[in-house]
């Protein structure tokens, strides 16, 4: 397994990843703006693309993924909370930056929908869905190995805002709390900002110390 960190440098600094198996094939974690040069990253790491996996649908996450969706013939999964929000403008933040962006987010229909503990599996790749609520209903972190893709739920010292359209503090307080007792370390790649590893996490986030809980 080879794992690429993509930072397409627009407005919302997304992170994005490809995980390549042994055989070639790629997985797309999250698609945000930058088509082209997400698609040169595959095609120059020697990779085919098969799958999209969405941490959630929020428009900066999955501002490219049409696009790539139709080059590719990927097929695309997000949790099911967060599918309408592939072809939802309001739900997807599309119409509050709109200001920032150049168009709203392509809609996409033919998402396939996961659930909490399900396996997305590309060749010897395995992908356990964890369902992490709060920043919106759908979030999950996908784990594979010792390898956790947070997306907006967890970041190096901070956590993904909860004041917009379908965020919940409680609800995400609650998986935090969650996260404080796995018992694995995994190395953690969030979507936004630098990587970290979850016992960093544990001792220094004050939001996974328990400090900002009433924030």
């Amino acid at each position: 397994m080879k794992i690429k960190k993509i930072f397409t440098a627009g407005m919302f600094a997304v992170n994005s990843y490809i995980v390549i198996s042994d055989a070639g094939n790629a997985v797309l974690i999250d698609a945000p703006e930058g088509a082209e040069k997400i698609l040169s990253e595959i095609e120059n790491s020697g990779a085919k693309l098969q799958k999209i996996l969405l941490t959630h649908g929020h428009c900066d996450h999955i501002e490219s993924l049409a696009e790539i969706a139709e080059k590719t013939g990927a097929e695309v999964f997000i949790h099911k909370f967060d599918a309408g929000k592939l072809t939802d403008d309001y739900e997807n933040l599309s119409e509050y930056f709109s200001m920032y962006l150049d168009a709203p987010a392509r809609h996409f229909e033919n998402a396939k929908t996961v659930s909490d503990g399900d396996i997305i599996t590309q060749d010897e790749l395995k992908f356990r869905v964890l369902h992490t609520p709060g920043h919106t209903s759908g979030s999950v972190c996908y784990i594979i190995d010792d390898v956790m893709f947070s997306g907006d739920t967890l970041f190096r010292d901070s956590i993904g805002r909860t004041d917009m359209p379908d965020g919940n503090y409680s609800v995400l307080a609650k998986t935090l709390e969650m996260l404080t007792e796995i018992p694995e370390n995994y190395r953690v790649l969030p979507g936004h900002n630098e990587e970290t590893d979850l016992k960093r996490e544990k001792a220094n986030n004050p939001f996974l110390n328990g400090n900002m809980f009433d924030f």
